[in-house]
């Protein structure tokens, strides 16, 4: 059901998730795995790369578990390095990596299948402005590519970008705001 936003405070656990037409909350266990494997991509503030793969692995292992062929998951994983600006650095490891660097594998990896959501916790959290900076373009850029984004964050300089913000404390939604 919808959620009346004139209210001034709602609890942070009232409602229910749809996506692509789907209440989340009802499938089973199976199909609920498949919709975010497929239609939500997730970006971390610690970036979560497996150390032992390269960029370019690490951006593979969501489109190898979503069954795409291995070419077009090289061809899918060129065009994203480049998207993010690291087609140079896709044969380093996650230590070979800025932290810039590393978080802009983790969108692109985020990216990989295509999702039509990418939820981001803190995504500037671990970077310095300057880095932080270049991510919240990106994230700008996916976000107008068609790409839905959700952004957790502290940062204020990230946050009025958004065209909507939820402002929350004690976990709780105080007051809606709307941005640019």
């Amino acid at each position: 059901r919808p959620r009346d936003w004139s209210s001034d405070v709602c609890s942070s656990d009232w409602g229910s998730l749809l996506l692509e037409g789907r209440e989340v909350g009802a499938l089973p266990d199976a199909e609920r795995s498949d919709l975010r494997l497929r239609s939500i991509g997730f970006v971390f503030q610690r970036f979560f790369l497996l150390p032992m793969l390269t960029a370019a692995e690490n951006v593979e292992v969501p489109q190898a578990e979503a069954g795409v062929s291995k070419a077009d998951r090289r061809a899918r994983t060129r065009e994203l390095l480049d998207y993010v600006g690291l087609a140079r650095r896709a044969d380093h490891r996650p230590s070979q990596l800025s932290g810039g660097e590393a978080q802009r594998v983790a969108i692109a990896r985020a990216l990989a299948n295509r999702p039509r959501l990418l939820l981001a916790d803190e995504p500037t959290g671990e970077l310095d402005r300057a880095n932080g900076e270049h991510i919240a373009e990106l994230l700008d850029r996916v976000q107008a590519d068609g790409t839905t984004v959700v952004v957790v964050t502290h940062d204020a300089a990230l946050a009025e970008r958004a065209t909507r913000r939820l402002i929350m404390a004690d976990g709780r939604i105080e007051r809606e705001e709307r941005g640019r």
